[in-house]
């Protein structure tokens, strides 16, 4: 009787087993991220050979190889945006087993920076970056973070934009060959991808900053005078000086200095020094005086003089009345 009833049990659990411990099958990858018409590989494995047939059930044409316990599937032009292959094995009788992958499909271009290619001090600009392409499966909107930043400076950044915009006053000294980076970041299944684009800010301005210096305010006959005329720009400025009339004077360092030897009266008068580029122009003047030379030694003579044609009168006039 115990012989019987363990006889049956082993037949129970032998048709019973299939059931609790069925055969499984997996995807490997399960979820890839493949760029829009790019290409994947899925292998698929089945735990147990006792299948009858494993397939791929797509929605595209099959390119497939398998072998004992495993079949895969490679897709070299991926052009569908939702695409999920199911894996299935099947077995004796109607029974069947099936597992199915996600291919998170994307379009992600690198960001464009939009930018002036010289950008004027002093004037507001704008920096744009854009991404032309996005979307990952059915999202037309998907997970994506841009920045800008320039050098290691934040300068603006937004959560579920393609574009971001950035405006700002540029300054020479500041701004001027510093790296302007747009970095944008994408959520894309389990996977953060991520794509940055570069450029270099290129400022220019017009003069600044002008002033002329010299080594004599007020001079007198024949005195050597020295003029020079400072500016900042970039392109760096070139000069010209407007004179006093009848002025002759010489010139140095691409006009920047201005020299006169022995100066005469004549020279008296209003510098100006124009500072220009392409961008513009400014300019700075200064008086230079002639002074006369003292004549109070002159005075002194004649004084003198008197005195001694005095004394000589007054002498004269005592012997003669003697």
């Amino acid at each position: 009787m115990t012989a019987v009833l363990l006889f049956n049990l082993a037949g129970l659990l032998s048709f019973c087993l299939p059931l609790v411990w069925p055969c499984s099958v997996s995807i490997h990858p399960k979820a890839p991220v493949v760029p829009f018409g790019g290409s994947v590989k899925l292998n698929c494995t089945a735990t147990c050979t006792n299948y009858t047939k494993m397939e791929w059930e797509v929605s595209f044409a099959r390119d497939v190889e398998e072998g004992e316990g495993w079949i895969s599937l490679n897709i070299k032009n991926v052009t569908e945006w939702t695409p999920q292959p199911l894996c299935l094995a099947k077995y004796k009788g109607s029974g069947s087993i099936h597992t199915r992958a996600v291919i998170y499909v994307y379009e992600f271009s690198t960001p464009d920076i939009y930018l002036a290619s010289e950008i004027k001090s002093g004037h507001s600009e704008r920096i744009i970056c854009n991404i032309s392409s996005l979307r990952v499966r059915d999202q037309i909107s998907p997970n994506v973070n841009i920045s800008l930043i320039r050098g290691t400076i934040l300068l603006n950044s937004s959560y579920g934009q393609a574009s971001l915009e950035y405006s700002f006053v540029a300054n020479l000294n500041r701004d001027d060959g510093e790296e302007i980076i747009c970095a944008a970041q994408v959520q894309v299944g389990s996977e953060v991808l991520n794509k940055s684009a570069t450029r270099t800010l290129k400022v220019v301005a017009s003069p600044y900053n002008i002033s002329i210096s010299t080594n004599h305010m007020t001079y007198q006959a024949n005195t050597n005078i020295v003029m020079t005329c400072e500016a900042e720009g970039k392109p760096f400025p070139e000069f010209l000086w407007d004179l006093p009339s009848k002025a002759s004077v010489g010139f140095s360092n691409n006009n920047k200095t201005l020299m006169i030897h022995s100066a005469q009266s004549f020279h008296n008068g209003t510098y100006r020094c124009l500072a220009y580029n392409m961008y513009g122009k400014k300019s700075a003047q200064i008086d230079i005086l002639f002074q006369e030379r003292s004549r109070s030694w002159i005075v002194a003579l004649v004084v003198v003089a008197l005195l001694a044609v005095v004394f000589t009168v007054g002498i004269f006039w005592y012997h003669c009345r003697k």
